[in-house]
């Protein structure tokens, strides 16, 4: 927002490359965490406990994280090495990927927009199997249930959270879908105003303000949460052994 009121980087140009990777890198984290919740959701509903609990112990669910963060790093090498180039961009008065090096729009189009239609289109099959898995399942919707054959079933809770994490995934891919394909295009043939380009990156930008009011909408541990710190509490007023998934 300082940078858009001043027009020129607010740290300077100097900073204004490593700012420019560095929301690139975000966006990739943000893309390989959806798709590390989807698989999340998927092996705890459609695999057996030990094997859940043998991919997401606590250690190799630190791996996960640091795996996506690595992956991100490697994407964002490319613009540092040449093949496109950070910096600050005249028309949208951003730190980001600048168009006038030549090489920038086949990053754009070949690196960021493949990797983010490739890991839309995991995540949506990887939602689509948890959906036929639960459909042929039976849903258990009582805690104390006495199952004959528990791997046939699924609870009415892991359910309900997962399908909570699924409608965070479609408002982040309805907010950043049109601005990922848009700018795609527009990088190789200019022939968007600028008007549609500053709307698009406002709709993408939109989704995180979206995402703390998806989370507390029907998570109490995340109400809990951001109650506490709008009253800015030490402590968080977690339930010691309350069910998180």
């Amino acid at each position: 927002m300082a940078s858009l009121i001043i027009g020129a980087p607010a740290l300077g140009h100097t900073m204004c490359p490593v700012l420019g990777a560095l929301f690139f890198f975000s966006i990739y984290v943000s893309l390989f965490s959806m798709a590390l919740i989807a698989f999340n959701r998927c092996v705890l509903i459609t695999k057996s406990v030990d094997t859940y609990t043998k991919l997401f112990s606590p250690l190799k669910s630190f791996f996960w994280v640091l795996l996506s963060c690595v992956v991100s790093c490697f994407l964002v090498v490319p613009g540092l090495l040449g093949y496109g180039e950070f910096g600050w961009t005249q028309n949208n008065h951003i730190c980001g990927i600048m168009s006038s090096s030549p090489s920038s729009p086949h990053y754009i189009s070949n690196i960021y927009g493949l990797s983010y239609w490739l890991v839309l289109c995991v995540v949506l099959g990887i939602y689509l199997k948890i959906y036929f898995f639960v459909k042929d399942s039976v849903v258990a919707t009582a805690a104390n249930l006495n199952l004959a054959n528990p791997a046939q079933y699924v609870s009415k809770r892991v359910i309900e959270r997962t399908k909570h994490m699924f409608i965070t995934f479609c408002a982040f891919t309805v907010c950043s879908a049109p601005d990922v394909l848009l700018h795609s295009i527009n990088v190789h043939e200019d022939f968007l105003p600028n008007a549609v380009i500053v709307v698009s990156f406002m709709l993408y930008r939109l989704n995180y303000v979206l995402n703390p009011f998806l989370y507390a909408w029907k998570l109490p541990l995340f109400r809990r949460a951001f109650k506490a710190l709008i009253r800015c509490k030490r402590q968080l007023p977690f339930q010691p052994g309350a069910p998180v998934n």
